[in-house]
């Protein structure tokens, strides 16, 4: 027979073993824990990247969409948003430099290449496409009624036959959307319109950031209305259909960069205050909203009716394509 002292040791044993097992258990379901955690808050910050870029993008970025947006896992604590974007000329698609956006355990990190413009004797060109880029211009900044640097493109499109010309005009100050209905020819397409600017020191020539993220309109699409036979049907479909105002509403205050000292969710914030209120789903309150300006696209032939028009402070021309035969083009 075992004696009590052997007995006493086995069972010594049998308890660090099952002690060894239970915690090394309890360290991997800690572990298995922790790292579904870390995962989680790699997850969430990818998804605030993509929430903040698809409120940005209905915002900001002026004749700007995308057509796709999707993640690339670097690891199980990184990964990359991905998005292809391009420019409506007249209802043609035009390569726009795509956006990319890291995020990882410790945040999300844009690539600011991709944003970036860069300036030029002949105008202002993104980096990635040397593409021109259309810029608006500040009528509210110091000097910028004396400065002799206010582009007057238009009168460059009349050279530029048989192409699809993306054109941004300033005007000389803020119009109604009823009213720019009605200022503008129906054989041009107006793509997006610009909300303005507060600033008075946006810079020394009244030079709108050319920066498309600090940029703030509305897609053209963003400014429905709802048909009078469909209002009652309509009730229901107000709360899942979002127009320009309520992106405005859900942007992030922090999201918003100051440029030369000046804050710029003060735009927003200052629109809001006019408009906010207002249910633009209803044409008579939507034909309230002011604008400063707007992007236009058409053949280049058609911009000549707007040649002299004293209520255009500014123009700048931005994409360009020559017009092919096939082309289904939205306005003739």
């Amino acid at each position: 027979m075992e004696t009590f002292e052997i007995l006493a040791k086995k069972s010594k044993r049998k308890r660090l073993w099952k002690t060894v097992a239970i915690s090394s258990l309890v360290s991997l379901a800690l572990l298995l824990l922790l790292g579904k955690g870390l995962i989680e808050l790699a997850s969430s910050n990818g998804r605030n990247l993509q929430k903040e870029y698809e409120v940005m993008s209905e915002i900001a970025y002026p004749n700007v969409d995308y057509d796709s947006l999707y993640y690339t896992q670097n690891s199980l604590f990184s990964g990359t948003l991905h998005s292809d974007r391009f420019k409506d000329l007249d209802g043609v698609k035009v390569a726009y430099p795509s956006y990319e956006g890291n995020y990882s355990l410790i945040g999300a990190f844009k690539d600011t290449t991709a944003e970036g413009t860069y300036l030029s004797p002949s105008g202002t060109y993104t980096r990635t496409l040397r593409q021109k880029y259309p810029v608006f211009y500040n009528i509210n900044a110091k000097g910028t009624k004396d400065s002799n640097s206010i582009p007057k493109e238009l009168a460059s499109v009349k050279e530029m036959p048989n192409q699809l010309v993306e054109v941004a005009l300033t005007f000389d100050k803020a119009y109604t959307y009823k009213e720019i209905q009605q200022m503008i020819p129906n054989n041009l397409k107006i793509n997006w319109y610009w909300i303005g600017s507060q600033s008075e020191d946006v810079d020394n020539t009244g030079a709108l950031r050319t920066d498309p993220k600090t940029t703030y309109g509305a897609n053209a699409g963003l400014l429905f209305t709802y048909d009078l036979d469909f209002r009652k049907k309509a009730k229901e479909a107000k709360k899942e259909q979002q127009t320009f105002l309520d992106y405005l509403k859900k942007a992030d205050k922090n999201l918003f960069p100051s440029v030369s000292g000046y804050n710029t969710y003060n735009d927003v914030e200052s629109y809001l205050k006019k408009f906010g209120q207002l249910d633009i789903r209803e044409a008579e309150n939507r034909d309230q909203l002011t604008f400063s300006g707007v992007i236009l696209t058409g053949k280049a032939e058609n911009f000549a009716q707007l040649e002299g028009k004293e209520w255009i402070y500014a123009s700048s021309i931005g994409a360009s394509v020559p017009n092919q035969p096939y082309y289904k083009l939205d306005k003739e």
